[in-house]
């Protein structure tokens, strides 16, 4: 078995019935190193001290806390699972383990007393939680690289002494994979300066929790939006015919082979090169929103030194794996891991009605399989 397919196997073992796949690519055409090395993608959990967290009452917050059917909670669960595979004693032997979390670790903007500054207080008040910090230890502890973002990119002024795994980017794999927050091309997070940003925050500590969009498309959804694609060019330019993209959700995986049957009967990542990229009114990029930001991690990769074949990213909140191509014809790869914050859709079962659960996404990468999972949610 591949070894993407012995990490699944632990996972559900560890955590039963709590695993759904999200997204799947699988090429050699990616071109990425068969390098004998499982990386795993943790995107925006947002941490704050529990002090901090009391200010949120509708419940904005990092889900990792929330238990699962063994009682544990989902977040410790899966480090103990990292943890075992550092170790060697698990699916791993032999092989290498990487881990990246992906900016916005630390909610430094709704951490800090309203008016004040002082970001080392504000770091230190998470470190030093009784819930929070031992966490932190232990994903320190797995040799975990951080990227900084927009929320946490202040803890370059607390950390200093961490600059060997806090950087604003990464690369990896040989250099064929770029990682990276994502807000650097979200035009309301460069338009207007941090502090008024976290000002805004700390004013309205009331945010509704919103639900975001993640998973797979239909066989029905991709022939509807294929419809859609082939009539706006046969027909020439029109904002009508702009398809809405909305993603059925995550399904549940109880065996590994479900993975391949999923994949099967639905389309487990998004071809974006059948959009249009003119730049100006014609982009459709600039107009669903789904595609998030890959229409500017192309361009900026065409204009990159190194060859990247995958850009791996957090921010957004919505996990989705999106596939563009570059001008030779080969596949470029954005990986959005999704966040432990707000809510999303899963599905039990391929014509279940979706249930609404706290996001809780990973990234993993093996050779040339990328994957998305959801974990938890599911009583």
């Amino acid at each position: 078995m591949p070894d993407h397919d012995r990490f699944l196997k632990k996972l559900l073992e560890s955590l039963s019935g709590q695993v759904f796949l999200a997204g799947r690519y699988a090429s050699a055409e990616l071109g990425l190193p068969e390098d004998g090395v499982l990386r795993v993608f943790l995107p925006d959990l947002h941490w704050m001290s529990q002090k901090a967290q009391l200010r949120f009452t509708r419940g904005y917050g990092f889900n990792g806390n929330s238990v699962i059917l063994d009682g544990r909670p989902l977040f410790s669960a899966f480090l103990d699972l990292l943890e075992d595979l550092k170790k060697g004693a698990g699916v791993h032997r032999g092989a290498g383990l990487e881990v990246y979390q992906l900016g916005d670790c630390y909610d430094i903007w709704r951490e800090i007393t309203p008016g004040t500054m002082d970001i080392p207080a504000a770091y230190e008040r998470i470190r030093n939680d009784p819930v929070i910090g031992s966490l932190a230890t232990r994903l320190d502890g797995l040799d975990a690289k951080y990227v900084l973002g927009n929320h946490d990119h202040w803890l370059l002024i607390a950390t200093s002494g961490r600059a060997d795994r806090t950087r604003k980017e990464w690369a990896a794999a040989q250099g064929r994979i770029r990682l990276t927050h994502g807000h650097e091309y979200d035009a309301l997070e460069v338009a207007l300066p941090d502090e008024i940003q976290a000002e805004v925050v700390n004013r309205y500590p009331h945010p509704s929790i919103s639900m975001h969009s993640i998973g797979l498309f239909s066989k029905k959804a991709t022939a509807e939006m294929q419809t859609v694609l082939s009539l706006r060019a046969r027909g020439g330019f029109s904002k009508t015919f702009y398809p809405h993209v909305e993603p059925d959700g995550a399904f549940k995986i109880t065996d590994v082979a479900d993975v391949e049957a999923i994949g099967a009967k639905s389309l487990t990542y998004l071809d974006v090169s059948q959009f249009s990229h003119v730049p100006g009114s014609r982009n459709d990029f600039d107009h669903i929103s789904y595609l998030g930001f890959s229409d500017q991690i192309l361009a900026a990769e065409l204009n990159h030194p190194k060859d990247h074949c995958l850009h791996v990213i957090g921010h957004t909140h919505g996990a989705r794996l999106l596939i563009d191509r570059l001008p030779d014809g080969r596949p470029h790869a954005v990986l959005d891991c999704g966040g432990w914050i707000g809510l999303c859709k899963v599905r039990t079962s391929e014509k279940g009605t979706a249930a609404t659960v706290p996001s809780a996404q990973i990234g993993i990468q093996y050779g040339n399989d990328i994957r998305l999972y959801q974990l938890g949610g599911i009583s």
